[in-house]
């Protein structure tokens, strides 16, 4: 058991969401409970957005999601409409999310949708000519790919999830992207195309949701892990893609155990502190600490976020 985290400062969660009230409240009392103090929240109900902004103005970053459908369907006008009006409206940045399994829920999808495509180029220039940074959540572990995505027919390969994110990011130079999950390529065979995208797009950060897909494949090589973290130490912000939906102090708290053991730590094959599904009848997932030093800690936990977001040190 660990006693004391090596870090002791303020955590910025920069991957979260919220929903209703009542359940903001239980995820707020949690998350105080350990140690987080900001936070942005993908917002999943307009009434919890207006509770959060009122009861916690100091606390939250708010990002919209856009429409899934319209986006899918090219209606791209509703979508320009709404990016004009989101910092009035009190969020300060976007969310899209296309995830492979998004064509499972979105009807009447054109077989050959790209996110690529010049049919959506409004909808990133009006969030670039409204600095408005976009949270862009673009394919999944490697693991989902093995174990639920192969019709490829449908979902596609990860490689051309992730080349059609690339050609939004060559065309975009001055939009800030936020990419969830390690730029979903935490895998170790992953990392040097990932730096690839860092060293060649300066606008691009990463963030470390979720728990178990950050300690699965960062715990396979240590040094090559710590290597990375260490280079773009800048350039990573902590997250959890925690959500208010499960508020219970086991869900939140073996999450951030699993990161900060990841993070701080020295430790050997130590057991992911909840199930992962992907690794359940392989053996299970453990996770092989970093060590990182207090220096890329400050960084990753709070500093990064509150210099990109404008919040101040607590």
């Amino acid at each position: 058991m660990i006693d004391e985290w090596k870090y002791k400062g303020p955590i910025f969660d920069a991957h979260t969401h919220i929903g209703e009230p009542d359940a903001i409240d239980m995820m707020l009392k949690i998350e105080d409970e350990l140690d987080t103090t900001a936070q942005i929240g993908i917002v999943h109900s307009k009434e919890g957005f207006e509770y959060a902004r009122v009861k916690y103005p100091e606390r939250f970053v708010f990002a919209k999601y856009l429409s899934l459908s319209d986006i899918a369907h090219y209606n791209v006008n509703p979508i320009i409409d709404d990016i004009s009006r989101t910092k009035d409206e009190g969020y300060s940045l976007a969310k899209t999310w296309f995830g492979p399994r998004w064509r499972d829920y979105i009807e009447e999808v054109a077989s050959d949708f790209r996110i690529d495509s010049p049919k959506l180029e409004p909808i990133f220039q009006a969030l670039e000519d409204n600095r408005l940074p976009l949270l862009v959540h673009v394919a999944d572990p490697d693991t989902y790919f093995q174990l639920h995505y192969q019709d490829v027919s449908k979902y596609g390969t990860k490689e051309e999830n992730l080349s059609q994110l690339e050609a939004v990011l060559e065309r975009h130079p001055r939009l800030l992207f936020q990419i969830p999950h390690f730029g979903a390529q935490p895998e170790i065979h992953r990392l040097v195309n990932l730096a690839k995208w860092l060293d060649r797009f300066p606008n691009i950060i990463i963030d470390t949701a979720s728990s178990r897909w950050m300690a699965r494949e960062l715990s396979k090589d240590v040094t090559k892990a710590r290597a990375f973290l260490l280079k773009y130490s800048d350039r990573i912000l902590f997250g959890t893609d925690l959500s208010t939906n499960r508020g219970t102090m086991e869900y939140f708290e073996s999450r951030y155990r699993a990161q900060r053991l990841l993070w701080e730590t020295r430790v050997r094959n130590e057991p992911l502190p909840f199930e992962d599904a992907d690794t359940k009848d392989s053996g299970g997932t453990f996770i092989n600490g970093l060590d990182l030093p207090l220096t890329v800690l400050r960084k990753l936990y709070w500093e990064n976020a509150a210099r990109i977001y404008s919040r101040p040190e607590l």
